[in-house]
């Protein structure tokens, strides 16, 4: 990283930062990216509730009551099966147990699935043209083994102790499992969008404080490893920056609102689906945009949030918008056509180690 040297922007936050500082992004292309993207989705979701609600009621009615009675099957299924008919023990089942299962089997699935298209492109020569950087050299498969097994290690000597430890913060929040607690659609919408800000400023001043250059050195430095990232280092990361920086960011917008785990899940499937995909190195359409994150793999000390609204706010995201990367930034984006792809770097043809295994 560059050297560091403290500086306080927009007299609203005191960090260490880049010797530096670039001016911030532009607002339209904040409104352009995920923050955009997402702000967008929310706004939609809450007007068709209100069409549905207000045309259509009967039928609202019929697809929650549905939903809590698929849910009521499985939440009867945990606790006659392993909870001996008691419902505290079925709470602690599904929040604390289901959930990790339901996290590793989501987050796995996709992972895999991506990383086929980093260790095999001979066999998926469309995905590559959506590659952000490198299209041409092929994966170090000893590397993304070790940072599969490290995730692996995060995933069982951290996600579960944490979840069994902090259970009495989510029962003190009220959290519920009932189904007949289950929200409505609006309630959910409301909760997810609040689980997105909380989210954002967790991880964005978390992640900043990871890069001072005494946690960065202690701390951060094993996910910088991939300057180019692949699926797999969502999570490639020390434990100690693992906890603060991931998870909790992550549990408080749920802790906050004494949200439902259907609720929960749904966050957790949505967040953990996005930090897989920005840092999986594509840039595929209808997706959200892996530019951002992508950009600070690559420079390190720009783009610490994820919406972007906060590296706006503070001026931390001007770089991907300096004339010397001004064709990164106007790609940050969602793309909404294939015919996007002459966007991305041009591939001369299959990485290079590959090509030579396919030749032998």
């Amino acid at each position: 990283p560059t050297e560091m040297i403290p500086r306080q922007q927009n007299k609203s936050f005191v960090l260490i930062m880049p010797k530096k500082i670039y001016e911030r992004g532009p607002i339209s292309q904040l409104l352009k990216s995920s923050f955009g993207f997402t702000a967008s989705l929310v706004c939609l979701a809450l007007l068709g509730d209100w069409a549905i609600q207000e045309f259509a009621p009967v039928s609202a009615g019929l697809a929650h009551d549905h939903i809590v009675s698929l849910w009521a099957s499985f939440y009867n299924y945990v606790k006659g099966t392993w909870a001996d008919g008691d419902d505290s023990k079925t709470a602690f089942l599904i929040i604390v147990v289901c959930t990790q299962f339901y996290h590793m089997t989501t987050f796995w699935a996709h992972c895999l699935s991506l990383s086929l298209l980093d260790l095999f492109p001979q066999y998926f020569p469309w995905a590559h043209q959506w590659k952000i950087q490198n299209p041409d050299e092929a994966v170090d498969t000893k590397k993304l083994v070790w940072t599969a097994l490290t995730c692996l290690f995060n995933q069982i000597a951290v996600n579960g102790p944490l979840a069994y430890v902090t259970y009495s913060i989510t029962k003190a929040a009220n959290m519920s499992a009932l189904p007949e607690d289950i929200p409505t659609f609006r309630t959910l919408i409301i909760d997810l969008s609040v689980f997105a800000i909380v989210e954002e400023i967790g991880f964005y001043y978390g992640h900043r404080m990871m890069h001072w250059p005494f946690f960065y050195k202690h701390f951060h430095k094993q996910h910088h490893e991939w300057t180019a990232p692949v699926s797999f280092v969502a999570i490639y990361a020390d434990p100690i920056e693992h906890i603060t920086s991931n998870l909790l960011p992550l549990m408080a917008g749920p802790w906050l609102m004494g949200s439902h785990v259907v609720s929960y899940w749904l966050w957790l499937f949505i967040a953990v689906f996005v930090t897989i995909q920005v840092h999986s190195g594509y840039h595929f359409p209808f997706l959200p945009s892996s530019e951002f994150h992508d950009f600070h793999h690559l420079k390190f000390n720009v783009n610490y949030g994820v919406l972007g609204f906060l590296d706006w706010f503070h001026a931390t995201d001007g770089m991907m918008y300096d004339t010397k990367f001004a064709h990164i930034g106007e790609r940050d984006r969602v793309f909404y056509s294939f015919d996007d792809k002459k966007e991305m770097p041009k591939q001369r043809g299959m990485p290079k180690a590959l090509s030579r295994a396919v030749t032998k």
